[in-house]
């Protein structure tokens, strides 16, 4: 991960090939980093999460398509947009369409505890 310090500040580059990168945390309280989605479409998704706590999503680059369900069962495709906050509650997992570029931040709070369903 490249990252630089200005003074006290650290400056973090979205560069990222990894599935999910904790960039920076506040051990016991809060958490974020960076998403590159591993599905490249709704059929590849063969698996749902869903945790004890809320989780912020913030597109930084490309598409990526958040899939959510209130049920486990009933899906939602979603296509995020620069410069709108996702806060997700419930069932949920991404995908980058066509294996296109996507990046997400995420923030979450740290000690989380997540729950998966199988959907294939």
């Amino acid at each position: 991960l490249l990252s630089s310090c200005v003074g006290s500040m650290i400056v973090v580059s979205t560069e990222t090939r990894e599935r999910w990168r904790v960039v920076f945390e506040d051990p016991g309280y809060w958490r974020c980093g960076l998403y590159v989605p591993e599905f490249t479409s709704l059929s590849e998704v063969d698996y749902m999460e869903k945790h004890d706590a809320p989780e912020l999503f913030l597109l930084l680059e490309g598409k990526v398509v958040l899939v959510l369900s209130e049920d486990g069962a009933e899906l939602r495709e979603v296509p995020m947009e620069r410069g709108k906050l996702y806060v997700v509650t419930e069932w949920h997992n991404a995908y980058r369409p066509g294996n296109c570029r996507g990046v997400a931040l995420v923030v979450e709070r740290t000690g989380i505890s997540t729950t998966y369903k199988k959907l294939k």
